[in-house]
């Protein structure tokens, strides 16, 4: 799978050089290797890596950890951590967001070969898996898990531990749950989130402006940077 593009995310100027000549070696596609946080941000925001090789450890308050998390819920982007002798509070951190996979450095050419090869063609798979029959998903509403047609739901409102979850007719409905877990029930060629608030069915995009995306009777706010993203699911659904 060497036409997919990966991102690297290290604070080790030779390390992250290492890394890319590697893969440079494997023939994998790359983008532009960051060295923090806000860096890490901004290439996955421009450059769209299929893939992002993450260290934990990135010597500034915002961790390899934090930017995980980022990617879970805002752009769904698979990771495999890079770990150097972390203490077990910060392994046990970093199991809780669910990476492809652990490379403990040092590491050979070899081993990161195969560890994106294995990881990545699992992310797939479960990816194939998860879209079968994926127009239900089950939610715990109160003290009952309801199945739910995703198809009917026009957006969902990030409202702290809760979502409220607005359903075509007019319904809504109040879900506890944290955006990961709302991320990963939802189709995700359906749905995507496009603030820190909002969740939103894109099949039911009727307008966009440079503010604001609309759908029937709402309006919100954006992510300037979907904008691109967002036209292109409208155009495709038109």
């Amino acid at each position: 799978m060497t036409d997919i593009k990966i991102g690297i995310v290290e604070d080790e100027g030779i390390t992250s050089e290492v890394i890319k000549l590697s893969l440079q070696k494997l023939k994998y596609k790359i983008a532009t290797p960051a060295f923090t946080y806000e860096q890490a941000i901004a290439m996955v925001d421009e450059e769209k890596p299929d893939l992002v090789l993450i260290d934990i450890n990135l010597g500034e308050e915002k961790d390899g950890i934090d930017l995980a998390l980022v990617l879970k819920d805002t752009y769904r982007t698979p990771f495999i951590f890079l770990t150097a002798n972390s203490d077990a509070a910060t392994i046990s951190r970093a199991k809780k967001v669910n990476p492809l996979a652990f490379l403990v450095k040092p590491f050979s050419q070899l081993d990161l070969h195969t560890s994106i090869e294995i990881a990545y063609n699992n992310y797939l798979s479960n990816k194939i898996e998860r879209k079968i029959d994926s127009n239900f998903v089950v939610m715990k509403v109160g003290r009952l898990f309801q199945k739910i047609d995703s198809t009917e739901i026009l957006f969902l409102k990030n409202n702290n531990h809760y979502f409220n979850v607005q359903l075509t007719n007019g319904e809504t409905i109040i879900v506890r749950s944290s955006t990961t877990e709302i991320l990963d029930l939802l189709p995700a060629n359906n749905f995507m989130k496009i603030s820190r608030s909002h969740i939103i069915n894109t099949t039911s995009i009727h307008k966009i402006d440079n503010s604001f995306v609309y759908l029937n009777n709402f309006k919100f706010e954006y992510n300037k940077s979907l904008k691109a993203d967002l036209l292109k699911i409208m155009n495709k659904h038109a």
